[in-house]
């Protein structure tokens, strides 16, 4: 049986669990998504060796929030990994999170091995800014970790996606230093996916060889191929990887379309 990644991002959760953003209570949207996968778990069908959280995990960057978090996620916790969104805070996430979070760098980010596949999550947080970054010196850790696992078949997991989604509005606001990522990613063959959040929509694109994959929100959903902010109808979603010996099969489930 493939090992089995499990990627939820856009949480934008808010510490009053009432209040709504765009019209949805992303507090109550992610409570269903985690109650159907728990479902799916307990029943046998999923089984997840890891849980990816790619960003913009609250709305509003308060302590209360992440603490919330921190009490949906329960019992999944030592699955878990974090990486920040530009609706994010670093220092929050560190005292929240402190178990899930590296203390050698400035950098959220992780490194993990399952099932022969390095799994690698990258910080394109920029500080009071809705664009993302990664910057020189996580490119050269980036860098670093290829080179220390070759062998190994590798996706990497970041906020902002590293190439135009065709939606003037997004793109605006999307990875400013892409083409030095992509060069590291294309540099090593062993890279076969880059996989974010961020778009609030499903989106993939075969990028000289290398997938390039965008998941939708636990809550509000983007329309696609828009010059500026509609929301879409669609309902939240996810992404889940089976992992291969040296192949990966990716599909977004939407809440809906859970099959039961």
């Amino acid at each position: 049986m493939p090992a089995q990644i499990l990627q939820l991002t856009d949480l934008h959760l808010l510490a009053d669990p009432e209040k709504t953003l765009k019209g949805v209570r992303t507090r109550d949207s992610l409570i269903e998504v985690l109650q159907l996968i728990r479902e799916r778990e307990q029943s046998g069908e999923w089984n997840f060796e890891y849980i990816f959280l790619t960003g913009d995990l609250t709305h509003d960057e308060q302590l209360a929030t992440y603490e919330a978090l921190r009490e949906l996620l329960g019992d999944w916790l030592p699955r878990c990994r974090l990486i920040p969104g530009n609706h994010d805070d670093r220092a929050l996430i560190r005292k929240v999170f402190p178990e899930l979070v590296s203390s050698s760098t400035g950098f959220i980010n992780f490194s993990v091995e399952t099932a022969g596949w390095r799994l690698i999550g990258l910080d394109s947080h920029v500080e009071g800014e809705l664009y993302g970054r990664i910057g020189s010196a996580q490119l050269e850790w980036l860098s670093s970790e290829l080179s220390t696992h070759v062998r190994q078949p590798t996706i990497l997991f970041i906020h902002h996606p590293p190439v135009s989604v065709q939606s003037a509005w997004l793109d605006r606001i999307g990875l400013r230093d892409a083409e030095a990522l992509n060069e590291v990613a294309r540099s090593n063959s062993q890279v076969r996916a880059i996989s974010t959040g961020h778009v609030h929509q499903e989106f993939s694109e075969n990028f000289n060889g290398l997938q390039i994959l965008t998941t939708p929100s636990t809550g509000v959903q983007f329309l696609p191929r828009q010059d500026e902010l509609v929301c879409d109808q669609l309902p939240p979603g996810f992404r889940i990887f089976h992992l291969f010996e040296n192949a990966f099969e990716s599909v977004v489930i939407r809440l809906p379309e859970i099959p039961g």
